[in-house]
């Protein structure tokens, strides 16, 4: 027991000190925007319908989304709840895979001194765990269902060889409910069944019939699984040629195992060539090298069963990632190894206890080795995670790896443009765009930033009074970015006071239809309606604007204007009016002889002429007063129509 409990302390606290700045990470714009940040669908009780039946992201992992929808109910979108769930995911993964390979060992190599075997299995589970493959599942908040699938398929595995040492031909039923809930929370184990069959005949000696009894409800869960998972990825299956997908499921185990042996330069993007072409060369030396090795497998299973089973396992659980089926735009990713990599390392310190025998020298020699890969894994882990810091420095990375990688330069803009760094995202975006002149995404971002930018001086130009130059900017950019509100609005204000009404409504109405903020944009609007004739408009936008901002003295005022004036005033909106602009007056503290005109027309649409032509009056004064003798002399001509008969 004392032996367990150091073995437990030990996985757990090297998974800590490795692991332990992922705490500090920041959510990504990789699919965790999509999968949490912006998911209402996030939210108990309905996500306990909707994750069982929704094909969101293109996987069917209902355990995931319910995991993820936990989190987020008792913590909120606090990231540091996410990173610590992944990190926790994965310290179970690590000590499940130190079960099972306790009881592999055991069985494989009972001769083995018991000591050795458990430091062997401590050792598996530790280069497992610390491996920088490791690190895109641990650091990527959206890898969760990797590491709740395999904590699953494992307990699932711990079931199933506790049921081995019986004589029953019935899968065991917890082993089974195990499996189907790893495939659930993300149907990545499909090749599992295939391993049991393994188990069952390599290392318990049963015969393939009854090894095949036992696994086919494991393999009728993976097909339905299949089916499913099928269905939800169709949408973003790749039109690649076969001949390519043949490749890269034939290449696929060599990357991955040279990725394993020397772990540099690993990138979180490898993405599939623009015009994917399969090499013949290549692909032949790849069947021939898979053929070869599995060939030797099968020729040395009787001498070398533990290595001819670990080959085949390993393929098989790589299969459904390994590329004969592409979806989306990765061509490998460090986390398809986070089931087959198991295998390797249970096997690699299988192998070595198993050569040291029962020479104390031999071991020494083993452990001195196996520390020695532990650490040099956990420090090479450490540095591997700092690029999954945040946006930035996680496409920075596959930048720098691959400098005319589009995917990754657009990403790298949007994470820039989001930081508010608008140059270095136009560059990046620039950059995308003349390695794939198609991204329809980097041209529409490069259109928005340079629309910023002329929106930007366009503003600066209308500040200094140069209305012309910035209407200008202001075209240029709602022609790069039409949802460019402010720039509609600035467009359209700039050509109203340089006397182009009839240019100016056209945007104006644009930037009211995207719900701009602004009350001057339809007081504007409303002004050059009516003196194009367009009356019924005018008032409909004045109202509808009025009705948001019951407090706006332009809009008051301007409707007002409008129901007090024209032909056939009906008597409720010469009230209106009236109210409207007696509002106005008093809101202005009858110091604006524009208010107090309108006042006037207003009482005078209500027959109250003498009172008008006293307002009249008092706003002609005030504004010579104010020293604009032209309104003044405007203001004193309409005020004769408000004389009575007889009125000198």
């Amino acid at each position: 027991m004392k032996l367990q409990i150091a073995a437990v302390t030990a996985i757990a606290a090297a998974i800590a000190v490795t692991y332990a700045p992922a705490f500090g990470f920041a959510f990504l714009n990789w699919d965790d925007h999509a999968v949490i940040l912006q998911n209402p669908s996030l939210e108990f009780p309905g996500v306990l319908t909707w994750a069982f039946t929704t094909l969101h992201m293109q996987h069917y992992q209902p355990l995931g989304w319910l995991a993820w929808a936990a989190i987020k109910s008792a913590f909120g979108l606090d990231p540091v709840a996410f990173h610590a769930a992944n990190v926790a995911a994965h310290l179970a993964c690590a000590l499940l895979v130190w079960m099972v390979g306790r009881r592999l060992l055991a069985s494989a190599i009972p001769a083995t001194p018991a000591p050795w075997r458990e430091a062997a299995a401590v050792c598996g589970a530790l280069l497992f765990a610390l491996h920088p493959l490791r690190v895109e599942v641990v650091a990527w908040i959206s890898a969760l269902p990797y590491s709740i699938a395999l904590a699953l398929t494992l307990a699932s595995s711990a079931a199933f060889l506790r049921s081995a040492s019986t004589e029953s031909r019935r899968p065991p039923l917890g082993a089974l409910a195990l499996y189907a809930a790893s495939l659930l929370a993300r149907p990545v184990a499909l090749g599992f069944p295939l391993v049991l069959v393994l188990l069952d005949t390599c290392l318990f000696k049963r015969s393939l019939r009854v090894a095949a009894a036992r696994a086919w409800p494991f393999a009728a869960l993976a097909a339905v699984a299949t089916v499913a998972e099928s269905i939800a990825r169709a949408p973003g299956l790749n039109d690649t040629s076969w001949t390519y997908r043949l490749q890269s499921a034939a290449t696929a185990p060599f990357i991955y195992l040279s990725h394993t042996a020397a772990p540099v330069g690993l990138t979180p993007l490898d993405a599939l060539p623009l015009e994917p072409s399969a090499s013949p060369g290549l692909l032949l030396a790849a069947l021939l090298g898979l053929a070869g090795l599995s060939i030797a497998a099968w020729l040395g299973r009787r001498r070398w069963p533990a290595p001819a089973a670990g080959w085949a396992a390993y393929l098989v659980l790589l299969a459904p990632a390994a590329g004969l089926v592409p979806s989306g735009l990765q061509a490998t990713a460090d986390r398809y190894t986070y089931f087959p990599d198991v295998v390797l390392a249970l096997l690699v310190t299988g192998l070595a206890v198993w050569w040291a025998g029962q020479s104390t020298r031999r071991f020494r020699l083993v452990a001195a080795t196996l520390v020695v890969l532990v650490v040099s894994s956990s420090l090479a882990s450490r540095k591997a995670l700092a690029p999954w810091t945040n946006s930035v420095s996680l496409w920075a990375r596959v930048v720098a790896l691959d400098p005319t990688q589009d995917a990754g330069l657009y990403n790298l803009g949007t994470a820039l443009s989001a930081e508010g760094r608008n140059n270095e995202a136009a560059a990046r975006y620039r950059e995308a765009l003349a390695a794939n002149p198609a991204h329809a995404d980097a041209q529409a971002n490069l259109n928005r930033l340079d629309a910023i930018r002329l929106e930007r001086e366009g503003n600066d130009l209308a500040a200094r009074g140069d209305l012309a130059a910035a209407a200008d900017r202001y075209g240029r950019a709602v022609g790069l970015d039409p949802a460019r509100t402010h720039a509609q609005a600035g467009r359209g204000m700039a050509l109203a006071n340089l006397g182009r009404g009839a240019e100016a409504i056209p945007p104006l109405r644009e930037a009211i239809r995207q719900g701009t903020d602004d009350p001057s944009v339809p007081s504007a609007l409303g002004v050059l309606l009516l003196q194009a004739g367009q009356r019924r408009e005018a008032r409909t936008v004045l109202e509808t604007a009025l009705a948001r901002h019951q407090d706006d003295v332009g809009l008051a005022h301007n409707l007002a204007r409008l129901l007090a004036t024209g032909d056939g005033i009906e008597r409720e909106d010469a009230a209106i009016a009236l109210r409207l602009a007696t509002a106005v007056v008093s809101a202005t503290a009858e110091r604006d002889p524009r208010a107090l005109d309108t006042l006037a027309v207003a009482l005078a649409a209500n027959n109250r002429l003498t009172e008008a032509a006293a307002v009249n009056a008092r706003a002609a004064t005030l504004a010579r007063a104010l020293g604009d003798a032209e309104l003044a002399v405007q203001i004193t001509a309409r005020g004769r129509e408000y004389r009575v008969p007889g009125q000198q």
